[in-house]
């Protein structure tokens, strides 16, 4: 009689030790696109320093497209996670959650610089990258827009003020830090952090006065 497997070996099941392998991947993509580029990236290169073979890299994704996109997406989702715990144990005051929120992002997405620069340098070199850092920056605004309406407790009738506020906050925070990450901003990333945080509280301090300018200007072009 044959003994069924049970697909554990060494105390690992199968599904466990794909997940390890994965993980290995993701863990290699960092370090190979975070300090050579995109363009290091080849399947040989990060088999060989996840010590996991070719066949099992084609388990775990189809290309190196899908490697880097889910490294920077977990990259991002890591930090807006971190946000939004930050914005929660902070203090009532409005401000205050703001500017938490503003360094527990920063602050996740730089600790390692390798991360940084995938979001917001490498993701140049790939148009499936592109297509993912794009639609972080809308996860990222979209967070704003959540967070804003919680923290400022805006009156109805901003939706469109509150939505413009935050591509321009996200846009120019992404830009900002780009400079800083290429050394052509000269301050420490504290500095960087106040300069960001004080930039998000001022535009946010705006969506009154620009949520009446978008509606005269609508009203203005109905008549």
């Amino acid at each position: 009689m044959t003994r069924a497997s049970t697909g554990t070996y060494r105390g690992a099941s199968s599904e466990e030790r794909r997940e390890d392998r994965r993980n290995r991947l993701l863990d290699a993509a960092l370090g190979i696109i975070g300090t050579r580029g995109l363009s290091a990236l080849t399947v040989r290169g990060v088999c060989e320093q996840a010590k996991v073979g070719p066949r099992f890299f084609y388990e775990a994704f189809p290309d190196l497209d899908a490697l880097a996109t889910e490294l920077l997406l977990g990259i991002q989702q890591a930090g807006l996670d971190r946000a939004r715990r930050a914005i929660a144990e902070t203090s009532a005051d409005p401000e205050a959650r703001i500017r938490a929120g503003v360094a527990a992002l920063i602050t996740e997405l730089t600790d390692d610089p390798r991360r940084a620069k995938i979001v917001f340098a490498q993701a140049y070199g790939s148009e499936a990258l592109m297509r993912s850092r794009f639609d972080g920056m809308r996860r990222v605004a979209e967070v704003i827009i959540e967070q804003t309406r919680v923290v400022l407790d805006l009156p109805h009738g901003q939706d469109a003020a509150v939505g413009v506020t935050s591509q321009l906050i996200t846009g120019g925070a992404a830009e900002l830090v780009l400079i800083w990450l290429d050394g052509r901003l000269d301050v420490d990333r504290d500095g960087l952090i106040d300069l960001l945080a004080d930039f998000a509280v001022d535009m946010l301090a705006r969506i009154p006065a620009l949520a009446e300018r978008l509606r005269t200007t609508k009203k203005s072009a109905a008549s």
